[in-house]
């Protein structure tokens, strides 16, 4: 993985290098254990849950003088995703031109697009295996023994170009894009699709990519994704019951569930909810994706959302604690993703019969020994 960050120091920089050695050396020194270093650096407010500090250390394994630069360009894109932070203010605060600003966090940029291919996409473990989450919690064992993750869209703030913003505006009227993704129990994004306009429905989006995408990660035989009531129940997508509550809030209100299919949905809604925790921690993290009215063009805006998503899994494959994910792994309050409740008609308006015998087979397997009203 090396490799795929070398790029950052294949130009002409070293009299940029040279020149900033000493604060760049200052700040490894603090960094990385030297007591007595008093400097001022941007980077101490940007290290919420520490994560972004490993992000760093991974860029730290060439040489000394080279990677003082190549860590602080990657120092810079982190502050700029992370602070919300404009290419100006940023090349004010590190005292550099604009020109070279830009180009080194189009640099960084380039090398996190590769990262992406690389670890976006589901492991071998993640489509056959049952995941340690689901067997070391009874709530879902072994109801659940054949879930390999979750489905849902979300919708990001886009500046689309002038003549072509209505396909862009979504049910509250503002432009955004339509987000596809996969994630795995460890709140991993296993699959994305970004840039779909964000009149574009759920359901539609999903068909399409399962349809057109040669690197959607279909579900094995046997195998199904956990989906809200937005996508119809089909081979490999698993949907709660419909005409009966779901949300937790609803149970929160009107009580435990009363019979089997609500109960089902309960236990749906609590393992489903793993995808909005996962959109709400990488929302959270990276707060450029906040914004609402984006500063890029479409297509460069397209690739900082994936660039901040590579970011999530590098972070979270770091398999060290990260308070921003140690939050949302527990959250019970968080925004609903995602077409269910729009009024839309589903693009595929029906399921199909053996996906609908797996709805009401762990539905009777949950019921049994179970006292319920109903």
């Amino acid at each position: 993985m090396q490799e795929t960050f070398r790029c950052l120091i294949e130009d002409d920089d070293m009299d940029l290098v040279l020149k900033e050695e000493n604060y760049m050396y200052a700040l490894i020194e603090e960094k990385y254990g030297v007591k007595k270093v008093n400097i001022d650096r941007q980077l101490v407010r940007t290290n919420r849950g520490e994560g972004w500090c490993r992000v760093h250390r991974f860029m730290f394994e060439s040489k000394r003088d080279l990677a003082i630069f190549l860590e602080k360009s990657v120092a810079m894109f982190l502050e700029m995703v992370a602070q919300d932070l404009t290419v100006r203010v940023i090349a004010e605060q590190y005292q550099h031109s604009l020109d070279t600003m830009k180009r080194k966090l189009d640099e960084v940029l380039s090398a996190l697009l590769k990262l992406a291919a690389d670890i976006v996409k589901p492991t071998r473990d993640d489509l056959t295996s049952v995941s340690p989450f689901l067997v070391n919690d009874s709530r879902y064992m072994p109801y659940f023994r054949d879930c390999i993750g979750a489905l849902d869209g979300t919708h990001v703030p886009v500046r689309p170009s002038s003549g072509n913003v209505e396909p862009f505006r979504g049910q509250k009227a503002e432009a955004t894009m339509n987000l596809l993704a996969i994630c795995n129990f460890s709140m991993r994004f296993t699959y994305a699709y970004v840039g779909v306009p964000g009149r574009a429905h759920d359901t539609k989006v999903l068909t399409y990519c399962a349809t057109q995408e040669a690197s959607f990660p279909h579900p094995p035989p046997g195998k199904y994704y956990l989906v809200d009531s937005g996508y119809p129940t089909r081979s490999g997508y698993l949907g709660p019951h419909r005409r009966v509550r779901y949300h937790l809030d609803q149970f929160s209100r009107g009580g435990p569930p009363t019979n089997s299919r609500e109960l089902f949905n309960r236990k749906h809604f609590g393992l489903r909810s793993i995808i909005e925790r996962t959109f709400g921690v990488w929302k959270a993290k990276w707060r450029i994706l906040d914004r609402k009215h984006p500063q890029y063009e479409l297509n460069k805006w397209i690739k900082i959302v994936i660039a901040t998503m590579a970011l999530h899994n590098f972070i979270k494959d770091s398999k060290e604690d990260d308070i921003d994910f140690l939050h949302w792994e527990v959250v019970e309050s968080y925004e609903h993703h995602g077409d269910e409740n729009d009024g839309h008609v589903p693009y595929i308006p029906a399921g199909d019969r053996m996906m609908e015998d797996v709805h009401d087979s762990i539905t009777m397997e949950m019921a049994e020994g179970t006292t319920l009203p109903y």
